[in-house]
């Protein structure tokens, strides 16, 4: 079996989801902290970090971590096999939300979501539309 195929690039593709949920987990931790400017996310209207914006990057921090878990389960990564109904379900809920959160990022006033995101969202909801439509 060559490393692209069938399960594997099923596999190959949750990697990069989850890399890519990691990256997104980085930038909402370091907007969080302070770090990452604020204007750059949500939109692109934030001008000021304040706590509501605070907690919900820590709660996009915990949905893309649980983003992760579904989509790991899904490629055969975690859990055991053949992942049940509710985790299948979960992997479309997953696409789905990433395909509306690229179109928000497209419509965003911030370059950044624009240009770096949008494009970054188009790629990881391609892979977990790999992962969710898999046979596995």
């Amino acid at each position: 079996m060559t490393y692209l195929s069938k399960p594997n690039f099923v596999q190959f593709s949750a990697n990069i989801a989850t890399a890519l949920f990691a990256v997104f987990i980085v930038v909402h931790i370091s907007a969080a902290a302070g770090i990452f400017p604020v204007s750059m996310l949500w939109g692109g209207r934030q001008t000021e970090l304040t706590l509501t914006i605070r907690l919900t990057s820590v709660v996009a921090v915990v949905l893309l971590g649980a983003f992760i878990y579904i989509i790991r389960y899904r490629a055969g990564l975690v859990g055991s096999m053949p992942p049940p109904t509710a985790v299948r379900i979960a992997a479309w809920v997953v696409t789905g939300y990433l395909a509306l959160n690229t179109l928000g990022n497209f419509a965003s006033a911030s370059s950044v979501e624009r240009f770096l995101f949008g494009p970054l969202t188009i790629l990881m909801t391609a892979v977990c539309l790999i992962v969710a439509s898999s046979n596995n």
